[in-house]
């Protein structure tokens, strides 16, 4: 059973730079994790530690929903990581702190790239494959 389900990057203007649907499941799937991703941006704005983002960007646990666990991590230059997690999963906080970290490297590492048109969606194969990998280890 897969852990995680999607990826999000969403950037300062909450703008959709990247979504992936790990789940496998059918278009109107798709949507509801497109929704959930969508509702957690105002949950974001809401919580207290998104106000003034310190060494810990990890904002944990934003909400959960019938089935899915929804999680986010907020950079300081506010672009929002958020991951939605099977609900019957029993992944430890720590590791989810840890995809995180290595989702931002990724980020960083592609968005550095000439190649980049800054603020713009993230359409780079060898970044979905970097995220496919680190989504499979968790």
């Amino acid at each position: 059973m897969k852990k995680i389900v999607c990826v999000a990057v969403v950037g300062k203007v909450n703008d959709p730079l990247f979504i992936h649907d790990y789940s496998g499941g059918s278009e109107e799937n798709r949507l509801k994790l497109n929704y959930i991703v969508h509702c957690s941006l105002d949950i974001i704005e809401e919580k207290p530690g998104a106000k003034k983002v310190g060494n810990d960007m990890y904002l944990g646990l934003l909400y959960p929903t019938e089935d899915y666990k929804v999680y986010g991590y907020l950079t300081n230059t506010k672009i929002k990581f958020i991951i939605v997690v099977m609900d019957s999963t029993d992944i430890k906080d720590n590791d989810i702190r840890q995809f995180f970290k290595k989702l931002h490297v990724l980020y960083v590492q592609t968005t550095s790239s000439t190649f980049y048109k800054p603020n713009s969606k993230i359409e780079s194969n060898k970044f979905l494959n970097n995220v496919t990998t680190i989504v499979q280890t968790l």
